[in-house]
């Protein structure tokens, strides 16, 4: 690839070289044909190399000898207003070199009338006359940025040109994020200048200005340089209202910058402004993008959010403000289930409220407590839940079921109760043997439960079941 490259920058200096003879020929139908050829061939090329100044040169060229009368009325008009040329790009120049001194960039800032051919080409699409082209020349910033910095610096000061100068929005052409085909990486803006004039802006670092003016030659030389030099960074620079820069990862959307401002900002964004037009907040941004935050306080953060923000930043927010806003509705839960019970007059411990909750299918508590907040759990299922609750095991080791048994080593279950063939059932939560001191809970549907005295449950069930409580002791067979 490399040796056919260089082929093809032979061929275009031969070309060059041989166009700049051209004149000792006089008017000739061989010198009309290889202008024409050059400008159907080997300028498009150079073009497609990245070679501006070849390309430049041999379409003026061109142009000189295909239509000589046009090519000297554009030369004689710049020529004319050389010098009110460069009165305006110096009085246009020095605000921006104190603000970029003042911002500690180190960058050179040239001024250069646009080519003949390119002032030709606006002429026939405009329709007008060279008078009325209103962007003449360009200004090129060149900045000596590292590479870690070059997009962020080039953005960076994008910004502090539209701090002095109004850009036309329209104009903004952005080859930092994708550079084109041919490695041309630069940032071109179109402001207002004084007296109202336009003025085109090209923002570049030293390493994209030398890839711009030599093309493939510069790639050859950058080659090896961590990796494509025009690998892309994946970000996107967007400023705030204020003109500050904000870098975010590719894919950004108006919620991610609201977070990048702050977290509550994000928290209540309901969309944003770009462009003078109201976008959602899951708008993505663009590279040079200037974006008002829509806020509301009645917003908050909710799950979907996290399928659309790109940000680290924004995600962690997001999770965090949804973990406290759980907590909130589990506070919330408790205090209508405290209240509604206490209205009824019922009297229940945590215990109560653990095993009412595993009874309705929840894994955990503060579930149900946050869906008696939200209005997803009916309140009178929970009493209807609590008062059909018979004694509701504590799980231990996952094992809640009752071995019925009534006889034990030769030994039986004496229970002070005038009641007959009624099942005795040895509680798994204690695990009752021979010779425990026990006690009998009556069930409802269950039979006689023997727990030990010191069962975990049995502060519970003398707090709540008093009256289904039975002496209960070991006997000897009869």
């Amino acid at each position: 690839m490399e040796d056919s490259n260089k082929v093809l920058f032979s061929i275009l200096n031969e070309r060059l070289e041989l166009l700049r003879t051209l004149d000792a020929e006089g008017d000739s139908e061989r010198r009309r044909h290889i202008a024409k050829e050059t400008q159907t061939l080997h300028a498009p090329m150079a073009h497609r190399l990245g070679l501006y100044q070849i390309k430049t040169e041999m379409e003026d060229l061109a142009l000189k000898f295909l239509d000589y009368d046009t090519y000297k009325y554009i030369a004689h008009a710049l020529n004319a207003k050389k010098a009110e040329r460069e009165d305006y790009i110096a009085r246009f120049i020095a605000p921006l070199e104190q603000k970029l001194k003042e911002e500690g960039f180190s960058f050179t800032i040239k001024g250069r009338p646009k080519s003949i051919h390119s002032i030709y080409n606006k002429m026939q699409a405009q329709r007008c006359d060279v008078d009325r082209i209103y962007d003449l020349f360009a200004i090129r910033i060149i900045l000596d940025s590292p590479l870690e910095r070059e997009k962020s610096d080039c953005w960076q000061v994008y910004s502090l040109i539209t701090d002095i100068f109004t850009p036309n929005p329209k104009r903004l052409r952005d080859w930092l994020s994708v550079p084109k085909e041919n490695g041309y990486e630069s940032l071109h803006t179109t402001v207002l200048g004084p007296d109202k004039r336009w003025v085109e802006v090209q923002i570049r670092t030293r390493r994209m200005d030398e890839i711009a003016e030599q093309g493939v030659a510069a790639h050859w030389s950058y080659k090896g340089v961590k990796g494509s030099i025009i690998q892309r960074s994946g970000d996107v620079y967007v400023f705030t209202p204020t003109g500050d820069l904000r870098r975010l990862p590719e894919g950004a959307t108006v919620l991610d910058f609201a977070y990048s401002i702050h977290s509550e900002v994000g928290s209540h964004c309901v969309g944003g402004t770009i462009r003078n037009q109201n976008v959602s907040i899951r708008q993505k941004l663009e590279n040079g993008d200037q974006v008002f935050v829509l806020t509301s306080p009645n917003q908050h953060p909710n799950a979907d959010w996290l399928n659309f923000v790109a940000s680290s930043k924004a995600k962690s927010k997001i999770r965090q403000s949804l973990k406290e806003l759980e907590y909130k509705q589990a506070s919330e839960g408790k205090e209508i289930i405290e209240r509604k019970f206490k209205n009824w007059k019922l009297e229940y411990t945590e215990a109560d409220i653990t095993r009412m909750a595993l009874k309705l299918g929840y894994k955990e508590v503060s579930d149900m407590y946050q869906s008696v907040a939200t209005g997803k759990e009916d309140i009178q299922r929970l009493r209807e839940a609590f008062l059909a609750t018979d004694e509701v095991p504590v799980i231990h080791h996952e094992e809640h079921e009752y071995v019925p048994k009534n006889e034990l080593q030769g030994l039986a279950i004496e229970v002070d109760m005038n009641v007959s063939n009624v099942d005795f059932n040895l509680s798994k939560c204690c695990n009752p043997q021979p010779g425990d001191p026990i006690f009998a809970f009556v069930s409802v549907t269950k039979g006689i439960r023997i727990h030990r005295c010191d069962c975990p449950n049995a502060a519970n069930i003398r707090e709540r079941y008093p009256y289904r409580m039975l002496p209960a002791r070991w006997a000897k067979k009869s």
